[in-house]
Parts: C-alpha cells; sequence; structure tokens
C-alpha cells in the first residue's frame, strides 16, 4: 500500500489530486459514460498511451476513477469515475464557466 501524501494545505491537496495538463480532461471526458482506455486516447489525441496510462493510475489511486475489466479476447478496460470522482465535475464545470466568460477570447474551441 503506497504511503498516503500529507499536505500542509487543504486547498494543496485538492489542487494536486485533480489539476495537471491531462486529469481535469480525463475526469471530463469520463463525466459521461465508462470510456475504454483508446477511446479515451482519440477524444485526447495529444496525449501519449504512456503519460495516459500514467494518469489513469494515478486517478485510480487517488479513488476518482475505477478501471473494469472485461474478459475476452482482446481483454476489454473501462475506466469511469467513482462517486468521489463524481464531485470534482461540479468542480471542473465552475472552472469551465467561470473560462467561457473570463478567457473566451483566447479560447478557440470547447470540448
Amino acid at each position: 500500500m503506497p504511503k498516503k501524501r500529507m499536505y500542509v494545505c487543504s486547498l494543496d491537496a485538492g489542487i494536486d489530486v485533480i489539476c495537471g495538463k491531462w486529469k481535469p480532461a480525463i475526469l471530463w471526458k469520463i463525466k459521461d459514460a465508462p470510456l475504454c482506455f483508446g477511446a479515451i486516447q482519440e477524444k485526447l489525441p495529444a496525449i501519449s498511451p504512456k503519460m495516459l496510462t500514467r494518469q489513469l493510475r494515478a486517478l485510480e489511486a487517488d479513488r476518482l476513477v475505477s478501471r473494469t475489466e472485461y474478459p475476452g479476447i482482446p481483454p476489454r478496460v473501462e475506466y469511469s469515475l467513482t462517486e468521489r470522482g463524481r464531485t470534482v465535475i461540479p468542480i471542473l464545470m465552475s472552472l469551465k464557466d467561470w473560462a467561457d466568460t473570463e478567457l473566451a477570447d483566447q479560447i478557440e474551441e470547447c470540448h
């Protein structure tokens, strides 16, 4: 079992768990329905498979994402939000709404 990270401030803890270049985007892409690895990568073409794997593992370790394996040839794996992960979506929605208003002139497209 990995050692729990300790923080001085709750804001630091929250930012560490959900921020970065890819974590919010991954959470946003799987908010409506579980997706397999390939589908997530199609929706985020700029992320490398190695980085996607790393970020999904981090989100899983923080209990925001669950990984479900389905038997078959080839085996299929889906990623979905956990109950805890669903609690992050309103935060991301608020950030998106703020950016839509305050940074509209800097946004080329919205995913």
